[in-house]
């Protein structure tokens, strides 16, 4: 190789070199510089959240661990554990009143079964019938009237009774029986003409001193009678 004569030492030489390749670098990287800049993705890829959602990939928080309660089941848990507990000393409590109670209606059954036992009580004997005749009943049947009241359609309300009424009041109390009712209600029949008691005397024009006057003159009748 011929070293030109403008460079006297290999050391010019080589420095000369250095300069024109670092000039022609410096050319080139302008040039590549001044071009368009390279697309951040080659050959038109989708950019990355397109590809997340193509590939089935779901983002956002993560689910709840299934192993873990939500706060409403764990509220949930806590009101049935404490609702039990109370459940349960409710039930305890009804228990044992209710035990209490038994024994108690027990013991009460049995002092009320041994003073029945220890204490009978002896029966009381039924009023009985004066003996009465018809005439007596009749004339009774119309004090009773007079001191009770007279009515009509009923057997007894506030106005006082009617005539079978006050028998019937008389019977009760052991003024006479069934079978002297019905002899003193024959003579009744016989003096008024009526065919049963209640039809005379719920008749609607009939006054209380009318049925004063049929008893004393049916009493007459069965006194003279012998009855």
């Amino acid at each position: 190789m011929t070293i030109p004569s403008t460079f006297r030492s290999e050391t010019a030489l080589a420095a000369a070199v250095d300069a024109a390749f670092a000039e022609a670098l410096a050319q080139e990287l302008e040039a590549v510089l001044a071009e368009e800049p390279a697309s951040p993705r080659p050959f038109d890829l989708p950019d990355t959240e397109t590809l997340i959602v193509q590939s089935g990939i779901i983002t956002g928080p993560c689910p709840p661990d299934p192993h873990i309660p939500s706060p409403a089941a764990q509220i949930a848990k806590h009101t049935a554990q404490t609702g039990g507990r109370l459940a349960l000393r409710a039930a305890w409590w009804l228990l044992r009143h209710t035990t209490l109670l038994t024994t108690a209606a027990v013991v009460g059954i049995l002092r009320l079964g041994w003073h029945i036992i220890a204490n009978p009580k002896t029966p009381q004997a039924l009023p009985q019938s004066a003996p009465v005749t018809p005439s007596e009943f009749l004339e009774a049947t119309s004090r009773h009237i007079t001191e009770h009241g007279w009515t009509q359609h009923v057997l007894e309300d506030d106005r006082g009774v009617c005539v079978l009424g006050a028998e019937r009041a008389l019977i009760r109390s052991g003024t006479g029986t069934r079978r002297t009712a019905r002899q003193a209600n024959t003579h009744i029949r016989q003096i008024t003409g009526a065919l049963t008691i209640p039809a005379w005397n719920d008749r609607l024009a009939r006054r209380e001193d009318q049925i004063h006057a049929a008893l004393l003159a049916a009493a007459a009748r069965a006194r003279a009678a012998g009855e």
